[in-house]
């Protein structure tokens, strides 16, 4: 709609001499302008115009990002429009500064103002960024890309290390120790012992917060024989004939054998890392097996 101002004055006649008021057309225009203004105004209430000139610029701008943090920014591969470099450098480079902006000017920062396809291209529930990187020997921002987050926000290493610690947690399989002979062994003859897990967690891969993620872990064992000989193995054991975790004894007795393991996890993104699974190793510890352990005799049988 094109809106048209038509100047405007006031006069008084006076004797046939016609005196115009000083502002009056002034004051008409500010009246017409007011009018429209409000117009606009009611006319955008009902939905989100697309922001246009100024309000839509992207100039890579590290004042106004919405997130600014060192080294460990995660970028998903899927999404990212830089260079592997880049987006290597983000995750990797522990002195490497980032930001993200938004892609208007006057987006909040749960995304509610529309800012054309660009922006509005990401899935549901992820929002557009620009991308800036500050590395060590630069002295100026470089924008790297632009990437989908979910929610907007930036993800770091160190966040999914700790929200895959309790992955690793709830994974790991339980400790069951056992021992063979199960009614006990002879003086010199080897004891035969095993966890009940296996060596690793396997390759684990699932979506985390939009990055596709895998996840892996080993398990050590610690071995206390109740004789004061210990082991410290990443066998996790078995059942005769295999004596990777086996044991003999010198004197006859009751002893009681623990056993503890350990699981190391790690993790990568979109084939950046690994990184280690945050928090500490996860150790299990079971209750103690008894194993008594007898003398041989030998006996004279006549036939």
């Amino acid at each position: 709609m094109v809106w048209g101002v038509r100047r405007a004055s006031s006069a008084v006649h006076q004797g046939g001499v016609a005196h115009v008021m000083p502002g009056a057309g002034l004051l008409v225009v500010t009246a017409v302008l007011a009018l429209l203004a409000l117009w606009l105004g009611v006319e955008s209430a009902g939905a989100a115009q697309p922001c246009q000139g100024a309000d839509c610029d992207v100039v890579a701008d590290p004042d106004r990002a919405q997130y600014v943090g060192t080294g460990g920014l995660l970028l998903p591969a899927d999404s990212f429009t830089g260079s592997d470099a880049d987006r290597t450098d983000a995750a990797t480079c522990p002195e490497c500064r980032w930001a993200l902006l938004p892609m208007c000017r006057g987006e909040g920062q749960a995304g509610d103002v529309a800012c054309g396809p660009a922006a509005a291209s990401c899935p549901p529930g992820q929002f557009r960024r620009i991308v800036l990187l500050l590395r060590p020997d630069d002295t100026e921002w470089q924008e790297v890309g632009l990437v989908c987050l979910v929610g907007g926000a930036p993800t770091t290493v160190d966040d999914l290390a700790t929200e895959l610690a309790d992955v690793v947690v709830e994974d790991v399989p339980a400790l069951q120790p056992s021992a063979q002979p199960s009614g006990g062994t002879l003086i010199g003859l080897p004891a035969v012992f095993a966890s009940g897990q296996p060596r690793s967690l396997g390759r684990r891969q699932f979506v985390l917060v939009g990055f596709s993620v895998v996840l892996e872990g080993r398990a050590s064992w610690s071995w206390d024989f109740g004789d004061a000989a210990l082991l410290a193995t990443d066998d996790p054991g078995g059942s005769w004939p295999h004596l990777g975790v086996s044991h003999s004894y010198r004197r006859a007795g009751d002893y009681l054998v623990g056993v503890s393991t350990t699981w190391d996890a790690w993790f990568t993104v979109d084939g950046l890392g690994p990184w280690p699974v945050g928090g500490d190793p996860v150790v299990q510890v079971a209750d103690p097996l008894q194993l008594t352990v007898c003398e041989a005799r030998a006996e004279l049988v006549v036939g």
